[in-house]
């Protein structure tokens, strides 16, 4: 009697826990669904709107155009921004289909990365060959047979006046730098050899392979200092061509004011040692005119920064 009590008052108890429990459960997930209005930011209506500004973009400016080694072609005015500056104004024009999205010609020859349009053979000028240099500015040399009439004979070498990277900074206007005018080259008439670059272009005008290039103070310069150079570099290759190898030397320098040669440093070099001290001897003696005042004030610090290449090439 007294257990069948006890049962029945377990069971409403545990009927009652029960209850108790799924009420817990719902009230748990009614909250869980329900996101009080007061966890969401309240707006605040004395703050500042926020605002936006669109700056236009400013296009690039244009870089300095490059140099390049001309042939003279009847062209009184310069092409309008052209991208090459030399001693001559002249006309881009190709002799083949466009073939590429360079503007530039198309052409078929060496892989190289001077920009040789034409090829040439070397010519020390009508003054001929340049005397040699000093005596206290020889270099002891082995010594070596006298040269046979091959040897003795223009070598397949081949220069190329190469621009030097642009400085990150713009430049600042220089004061101008008082100079003499510059004089003709050494060696009038002055050609080294070269070979014609293989380059795909998209130029469509016909004739004979060209560039936009306008004559310039500095290109003219400039193609003073490769004569100048040139001439005493073959110099000395036309008379130890049995001690270099075949390759290329490029070489770094500066010329100052008043036309001397500093900082000279080899930048690569795939020939020999012996090469690449005959090209250093061939700037540091070379007899470079002053930099002209209308130049020399382009440049930072008055002093021109030039990469120049010297290739000695197979037959």
């Amino acid at each position: 009697m007294y257990i069948q009590e006890d049962d029945r008052r377990e069971t409403i108890a545990a009927a009652v826990a029960s209850v108790l429990i799924h009420l817990l459960i719902v009230v748990v997930i009614a909250l869980s669904m329900t996101v009080p209005i007061w966890h969401f930011p309240v707006p605040q209506e004395d703050q500042d709107p926020i605002e936006m500004t669109i700056l236009p973009v400013e296009p690039p400016k244009p870089a300095d155009p490059s140099y390049v080694r001309t042939t003279p072609q009847n062209v009184q005015d310069a092409p309008k921004n052209a991208p090459f500056e030399s001693d001559n104004n002249t006309r881009a024009a190709s002799e083949a289909a466009p073939s590429g999205r360079e503007a530039m010609p198309s052409v078929d020859g060496e892989k190289s990365p001077a920009l040789e349009l034409e090829n040439r053979n070397y010519s020390g000028g009508t003054q001929g060959q340049p005397s040699p240099p000093a005596a206290e500015t020889v270099q002891e040399q082995p010594a070596q047979p006298a040269p046979t009439p091959a040897e003795a004979a223009a070598p397949a070498a081949q220069l190329a006046l190469r621009e030097a990277p642009k400085p990150e900074k713009p430049r600042e206007p220089r004061p101008e730098v008082k100079a003499a005018q510059p004089k003709p080259p050494a060696a009038s008439g002055f050609q080294p050899e070269t070979r014609v670059t293989r380059i795909r272009g998209n130029i469509s005008n016909r004739g004979r392979a060209s560039v936009d290039a306008a004559a310039t103070p500095l290109g003219r310069y400039k193609k003073m200092v490769s004569d100048a150079i040139g001439s005493r570099w073959y110099y000395y290759v036309n008379n130890q061509i049995g001690l270099l190898n075949i390759g290329t030397v490029d070489i770094r320098f500066q010329v100052g004011p008043e036309g001397k040669v500093q900082g000279v440093k080899v930048i690569s070099n795939t020939s020999n040692e012996s090469f690449a001290s005959v090209s250093i001897t061939s700037v540091l003696e070379a007899e470079i005119p002053p930099i002209p005042p209308e130049v020399a004030k382009l440049l930072d610090n008055g002093r021109l920064e030039i990469d120049y290449s010297f290739t000695i090439l197979s037959n």
